[in-house]
């Protein structure tokens, strides 16, 4: 029974490794990352309910440890800690995207495959086919094949297609493994399996070379990541609003929008929100604070030993050749999560390394009867340390298992709204709700689309009126969609981005409902408190402000916006047209003129922009000799709209519509914005 059992061990080892890295799923709305977490905890899962059935089996218990153990549990603890403690939505720390579970399946998988050269064995045969399989593919889609396969779906025919999900990490797997295959080169004397692995190596060192080639710096798949100062910024920010748990686990677009210096919008990437750190380091560093830093410096020191061991040291290899190909895929794992985020084939490959490389000792607890009437209480033994290991797999598996249905009907109800399909799509997402209620985007999703909905009753044709049932099922899905808008906001009411999502649905149904215009305010006020160097956000709260007359608030909240981002055309240009209105006249030519100079002379805008200009110019000219002022016309660049109504009269807002009171973090202001 335990060699049976053992054998199973081997094989679910192999299989995660070869199938995880490399697994892509379209049923999920992220195809290469969720199927690959969801499969590595599957079998995690799997392997840790064999190893339950083995302590049963044999009434023993056997522990490897290692020295690269307790660093690795200090890390899971600090992630699991983390998203208890400080993760708001814990949907995100857990399931998707994660973080926590994948630190943690990598932990146990880590366990299993350091123990013994049989696990490591099929450890590093699963690695490189993995590779293999992987590098093929890479190839057919570097040299355009798959555009032309018709049987491949159509996200596989996209340009550079890759398994692993980008050429960086692509290149970071594929480079990792070449150490792997060298040192089992080394290690068999069979001709098979050295022409096996001379092909492997091949192909592998061929796709990999590609794949750098792809991401060098000005070229198209040059990938985007956050500057290592920003990254370092945020994660030191993070620490000081909470040293010992930092952000919490999976929550670092909460912390990138809170803690991101002003400095980001000069670059040419401001506009993007990145959910991870520009590597994993200032990632798990921001997520877990001191407790991961810790955990993160322990480990540092544990492959420094590995990699200036002697001989024999740290591993049962006797090889010194082996011994070295080894250590230098472990340095070369380490540096690849430099410069990439908490990814499973980056993060499988270190840890994978960290497993062939350390020297595991066996600690054996037996609970087996020497005599027969003991043989009761031995089992009861093994049952009490077997039991809780089987009720945690099993308890995980349970929400596990609702947690991907909901992922997957989500992904359904997506496609439904590309085919306007909004039966389907309302169906759909209803499901996902009724499976895992707690995560934001679902709701976040169904107030979008009730409002999507609502805005297409509410345009008609010209000379046609809205009926009354019209103005009712309007009001309906107005009010559902403001509900499932603040149920967004309340299950992550850090989150700038839900904020700011309520209060543009505000904004929107400013045309169909009486009192509108202050629940957007405060909604986008505090979308702004908790992302202060994001001048999108600015415009947007200027915009509302000036929809409403209040020319006042709507130039000083500009003016933050200018402060936030002065090379940003729109913001002056928001702010021109909001001194305009006001009559301000020099003040408004002043910021025409410097929106004029951002703009490319040959473009639409610097036309708009120009004529606008002029007009003020002349508006000026004219009051100087009638006195009079003459009224100018708003153009289009995207200046800040009045309020118009379309339904009329005005649907009034049930007090239950008023967004949610916001909980009170303390955000850093950047400090090129003036103070009050």
């Amino acid at each position: 029974m335990d060699k049976s059992l053992k054998t199973i061990e081997k094989y679910l080892v192999l299989l995660t490794a070869l199938v995880s890295p490399i697994l892509v799923l379209p049923v999920f709305p992220d195809y290469f990352n969720t199927p690959k977490l969801v499969f590595l905890a599957s079998f995690v899962g799997i392997l840790i309910l064999v190893k339950a059935a083995q302590i049963i089996a044999t009434q023993k218990l056997e522990i490897f440890t290692s020295s690269s153990g307790l660093p690795i549990l200090l890390l899971v603890i600090a992630y699991l800690v983390s998203a208890i403690i400080k993760t708001p939505n814990k949907a995100e720390a857990f399931f998707v995207p994660g973080t926590a579970t994948l630190i943690a399946s990598l932990a146990f998988f880590y366990l299993f495959t350091s123990q013994g050269k049989e696990n490591k064995s099929f450890l590093s045969i699963g690695l490189v086919t993995a590779g293999f399989l992987a590098s093929l593919v890479s190839l057919v889609s570097l040299a355009g094949i798959n555009k032309n396969l018709n049987f491949l779906p159509e996200f596989a025919k996209s340009e550079n297609f890759s398994l692993l999900g980008s050429s960086l990490l692509s290149f970071i797997f594929f480079a990792s493994l070449i150490p792997l295959i060298l040192n089992l080169l080394i290690k068999d004397n069979k001709i098979a399996k050295k022409i096996i692995l001379s092909i492997s190596l091949l192909v592998i060192t061929a796709s990999a070379a590609g794949n750098l080639y792809l991401i060098l710096p000005g070229k198209k798949n040059s990938p985007k990541l956050p500057p290592t100062k920003i990254s370092w910024e945020i994660a030191i920010d993070s620490i000081k609003d909470s040293p010992l748990f930092g952000a919490g686990a999976g929550n670092y677009l909460t912390a990138f929008n809170r803690f991101r210096p002003v400095a980001y919008n000069s670059l040419d990437i401001w506009q993007i929100k990145f959910t991870n750190s520009q590597n994993f380091f200032l990632h798990a560093i921001t997520e877990t604070g001191l407790l991961g830093l810790f955990a993160i410096i322990l480990l540092g020191l544990v492959v420094f030993r590995i990699l200036t061991a002697k001989k024999g040291d740290t591993t049962e290899n006797q090889d010194e050749i082996q011994f070295d190909f080894l250590k230098i895929g472990l340095a070369l794992s380490l540096l690849a999560l430099f410069v990439s985020g908490p990814y499973l084939p980056a993060l499988l490959v270190f840890f994978s390394y960290l497993a062939l490389n350390s020297k595991s000792k066996k600690v054996v607890f037996n609970f087996e009867a020497v005599q027969e009437k003991e043989r009761q209480t031995s089992i009861m033994a093994s049952l009490l340390v077997s039991l809780p290991l089987i009720i945690g797999v099993i308890v995980f598996f349970y929400f596990g298992a609702k947690t991907v249905s909901a992922e997957y009907y989500f992904k359904q109800a997506l496609d439904a709204v590309k085919r306007n399909d909004a039966k389907t799509a309302y169906e759909k997402i209803a499901k996902a709700i009724q499976r895992n209620p707690k995560v934001d985007r679902y709701h976040a999703s169904v107030a979008q689309l009730d409002f999507l909905v609502a805005q297409s009753i509410a345009q008609k044709k010209e000379g046609e009126k809205i009926t009354d049932d019209e103005k009712n099922t309007i009001s309906q899905l107005i009010q559902e969609s403001i509900t499932e808008g603040k149920n967004a906001v309340s299950l992550n009411p850090q989150r700038a981005d839900n904020w700011e999502l309520l209060g543009n649905l505000y904004r929107q149904v400013m045309a169909f409902a009486q009192g509108a215009d202050q629940f957007a305010i405060q909604a986008l006020g505090q979308a702004v408190a908790l992302d202060p160097a994001n001048p999108l956000l600015r415009v947007s709260l200027g915009g509302t402000y000036f929809a409403i007359g209040d020319y006042e608030n709507a130039i000083d909240t500009f003016k933050l916006a200018v402060i936030a981002k002065p090379d940003w055309a729109n913001a002056r240009y928001n702010l021109a047209v909001a001194y305009r209105e006001k009559g301000d006249t020099d003040k408004a030519i002043a910021e025409m003129t410097n929106t004029l100079s951002l703009l490319e002379k040959d473009s639409n805008d610097w036309q708009i922009v120009k004529k606008e200009l002029d007009d003020l110019q002349a508006k000026k000219e004219a009051k100087k000799e009638t006195g009079k002022t003459g009224e100018v016309k708003p153009e289009e660049l995207t200046p800040p709209q009045k309020a118009e109504k379309v339904v009329e009269p005005p649907v009034n807002l049930p007090e239950e519509a008023a967004p949610p009171s916001p909980e009170a973090v303390p955000t850093p202001q950047p400090e090129t914005t003036p103070q009050p």
